[in-house]
């Protein structure tokens, strides 16, 4: 079972190209609280709450462990390490084939 909170450093599946590319395992490296979804700027912090994140109200910045590139990403685009965003979220974008 994960932490109900995630932190900076913390290690988690992640999905590039708006959650459509291959799953991947990153670092978080940034954490920030937006006040509606799907927005792109907020409040930086150090940990979160899951429940925040499957609310897609966090903006994460991301370190693929494969190739050390640093990027950013909506919360939809991340889950616990091993879990598949997609199937994680099963959130209405998810559902109406977005991504």
């Amino acid at each position: 079972m994960p932490s109900k909170v995630l932190k900076i450093d913390d290690v988690v599946s992640y999905r590039d190209s708006w959650g459509g590319g291959e799953m991947e395992t990153v670092k978080i490296t940034s954490l920030d609280v937006t006040k509606e979804p799907n927005e792109k700027y907020g409040e930086a912090v150090q940990e979160v709450e899951w429940h925040l994140i499957e609310e897609n109200r966090v903006v994460v910045g991301v370190d693929k462990l494969s190739g050390g590139m640093e990027k950013w990403a909506y919360s939809y685009q991340i889950a616990p390490k091993g879990q598949d965003p997609r199937m994680f979220h099963q959130s209405p974008l998810y559902r109406q084939g977005w991504y």
